[in-house]
């Protein structure tokens, strides 16, 4: 999986169902028999009906009244004065529940859903004073677990603007093309490298390896490490088009092609994590031992890889059965970076004519999908934001994105709601990366051309940060990171008076390459 996906935070405390019915956040905090230890949970309100307190007084605090299994459809007989009432959502509406719950004096219902916390509606002509909330039905029996008669109080504090887990996605992303850009640039020199040699064996009709003390195994395993898939440009229009493709089946089937989705992802992950690792692996603990030759598998793994390999699959397994914990979010990044490192090693751009036609593609693609698709769905949706973050049609979220949870406390923050950063918006200008790393080495310069691309992904990363809060939308970051890497590459070139040999791809004159 390379489709892009937009950087998405969501900088409003709102929420919209398909529907158009828009719900904020809040929290839900209790307060245990001791008085003293408290958790925070997350609920969904509408604030047309009531809005909550931004603060949390020590005086908000009211007892919960156990009203469950009861669906609270009728005046509940028992008294409830100075109460919050827990109800189970069903049987009848929102606006009846709150009606019931305020005539029985009531000064707050909890509705406690086991299909999700959907925004709620409400019938406007019936007038309801006291905030009316949903719950998750995990949650409010994790609550009865841990006491008989907690105290409750909601609030919705305001949501900062900035939050710390923008750097640690900056971090993370550009470090994952720094890192990945400079393996392919090395890998592809070599395999330059291996190309020229073979054009010089061919023109003499003979070859002599300077190398002869090499052993055949060494040779097999540098070989096999430096294979690579060279992206041509009917490659480049292939892949846009399954890219688009695939983006168009999860929005119209979102519900089984995430699983198809994720199953790949697990594959790839569990490959892309041993190939990212394996070289660190071998570093620390050097191993020439090999397991014998099984029918299955054509060639004679070391231990070390072997070993590797199964704790790779454990840590893909970890990751798909704890998917829905609230730390799963560490384990897919763990992943996700390794992926990506593992893509950009492998796949190859040969120059920078085919760089500038996949990056412009994907540029429009991303623009395209965005801002544009709002404008021609049935419910003013914009095709990638709903794919990336699922939407509402299933509990399931696509695994191709690396996610960072709202670290300052706010709602989201207890709502688990997540920045996210799609791996195309890493690969594909990593990509780019990787053939400015190689170009530097086939000019044996001191590699101005990675250097400058890497800082450029970085600003552009800084400048999506920036539109994303100033807009308070979802952005697609190709729209900031394709002219940055690209006409810096191109400005580096111009100056260096090389923009013909960068386009094609490598020096005019080959000597001294070999």
């Amino acid at each position: 999986m390379t489709s892009s996906f937009p950087f998405k935070r969501v900088v409003k405390n709102i929420e919209y169902s398909e529907y158009g019915i828009h719900a904020y956040y809040g929290i839900l905090s209790v307060k245990y028999n001791d008085g003293r230890s408290s958790r925070e949970y997350c609920i969904t309100y509408d604030p047309a009906q009531f809005r909550l307190a931004k603060e949390l007084q020590p005086t908000d605090y009211r007892p919960l009244a156990d009203l469950l299994p009861s669906p609270v459809c009728s005046v509940p007989k028992v008294p409830l004065e100075g109460h919050i009432a827990a109800m189970l959502r069903g049987n009848c509406t929102f606006s009846e529940k709150g009606y019931y719950s305020q005539q029985a004096k009531a000064e707050g219902a909890i509705v406690v859903s086991k299909t999700g916390t959907t925004p709620p509606s409400f019938n406007e002509s019936i007038k309801i004073n006291i905030p009316v909330v949903l719950v998750d039905y995990k949650d409010y029996t994790d609550i009865k677990d841990r006491s008989a008669s907690p105290q409750a109080a909601l609030y919705s504090p305001d949501v900062p603007e900035w939050d710390y887990n923008i750097f640690v996605i900056w971090l993370m992303a550009t470090g994952t093309v720094a890192v990945g850009g400079y393996w392919a640039g090395i890998l592809g020199y070599k395999q330059y490298r291996r190309e020229k040699r073979h054009e010089r064996r061919d023109g003499q009709g003979h070859y002599q390896n300077v190398n002869s003390g090499e052993s055949s195994e060494s040779d097999e395993d540098e070989s096999a490490e430096e294979e690579a898939v060279t992206i041509t440009p009917p490659i480049v229009i292939c892949w846009v088009f399954m890219i688009m493709v695939l983006l168009l089946l999860l929005f119209f089937f979102y519900s089984p092609v995430v699983y198809i989705v994720i199953a790949l992802y697990c594959i790839g992950a569990w490959s892309g994590m041993h190939t990212t690792v394996l070289p660190v692996v071998n570093f620390v603990f050097p191993c020439r031992e090999r397991l014998p030759l099984l029918p299955i598998i054509h060639k004679r793994p070391t231990v070390t890889s072997a070993i590797l390999w199964l704790g790779c699959g454990a840590f893909v397994m970890c990751w798909f059965f704890y998917r829905h914990e609230p730390f799963a979010w560490i384990l897919l990044d763990i992943l996700g970076i390794c992926f990506c490192i593992s893509v950009l090693k492998v796949v190859r751009l040969p120059n920078f004519k085919t760089c500038v036609l996949l990056l412009s593609l994907l540029f429009v693609y991303d623009i395209f999908f965005v801002f544009v698709t709002p404008h021609l769905t049935k419910t003013g949706e914009s095709v990638m934001v709903k794919v990336a973050t699922g939407g509402q049609a299933s509990s399931e979220q696509i695994p191709v994105l690396l996610t960072v949870p709202r670290f300052c406390h706010s709602a989201f923050s207890v709502c688990n709601i997540y920045s996210m950063l799609g791996f195309g918006d890493i690969l594909v200008p990593g990509l780019l990366v990787g053939f400015c790393h190689t170009y530097d080495l086939k000019i044996k310069f001191s590699r101005i051309y990675f250097i400058t691309s890497v800082i450029a992904y970085g600003v552009g990363l800084v400048m999506t940060f920036i539109a994303l809060t100033l807009m308070q939308t979802g952005q697609p970051a190709l729209l900031y990171l394709v002219p940055c890497t690209v006409l810096t590459a191109l400005a580096v070139g111009t100056c260096r008076k090389e923009v013909s040999e960068l386009w094609n791809g490598g020096p005019v004159n080959n000597h001294h390459i070999l």
